[in-house]
């Protein structure tokens, strides 16, 4: 079933998405509910990963699935009970997906009947079950809309800058420095960060670092509570 909402356009500056690509089996009553979980960037990439779901398992009596993908081109979400009692597989998995807050992310339960019948509740609590163990294991990443920012620095103020990026408790996150006739730190901050960064940078080396502000691009964060 194809939700409402496609069209919208990619507003969100930062969301949550699965950190990676995970696998869990659950099994009620002889049935094996084996979930997948994916990050995606598309729809078609959801679709491409329910295709490689099935053909992993061509033997199994069900693909349940949902996805949930948001783009510049829209708002994508679908979920399908593959043949299951409508409500039991598709809404189940999605739920899971919505209520945790994720985007971007694809999950396929794949169902080996078992011999005996779990009921519309049964069925529900071992798809649900699956997705969120599932999910679970793969943890959470945050992706946030960030402007990078090269700064340079003599060798004289880069212990302070190291130090600063290091305590620093804002959404930014510092690559590796590197070292020539200066040192460059590539700093990654989020919209609201950016201002703060720059104020603390230019205080700290007394106005002496240089800050080259370049592009904007979506960066990934674990979330500290996986």
């Amino acid at each position: 079933m194809r939700l409402k909402g496609n069209g919208k356009k990619l507003a969100a500056k930062s969301y949550c998405t699965p950190g990676a690509e995970a696998e869990a089996e659950l099994t009620e009553k002889k049935s094996r509910f084996i979930a997948a979980v994916k990050p995606v960037n598309s729809e078609a990439e959801a679709v491409a990963f329910i295709k490689e779901r099935r053909e992993l398992y061509p033997d199994a009596r069900h693909h349940v699935y949902a996805y949930l993908a948001e783009t510049e081109d829209g708002l994508f979400s679908r979920y399908s009970d593959d043949g299951e009692p409508q409500g039991t597989g598709g809404l189940p998995v999605f739920e899971v997906i919505r209520k945790r807050g994720l985007t971007n992310c694809a999950v396929v339960v794949t169902r080996y009947f078992g011999g005996t019948l779990l009921g519309a509740a049964g069925l529900v609590r071992a798809y649900s079950g699956s997705a969120a163990m599932c999910l679970d294991i793969a943890g959470t990443d945050e992706v946030m809309y960030c402007r990078r920012l090269d700064v340079r620095t003599d060798y004289s103020d880069s212990g302070r800058v190291r130090n600063l990026l290091g305590d620093y408790r804002g959404d930014i996150l510092a690559e590796q420095p590197v070292y020539g006739q200066d040192v460059l730190f590539p700093v990654w901050a989020g919209e609201a960060e950016v201002d703060a960064i720059c104020e603390k940078i230019t205080d700290a080396t007394a106005s002496r670092a240089r800050i080259v502000p370049g592009p904007w691009q979506y960066i990934r964060f674990r979330k500290e509570n996986n």
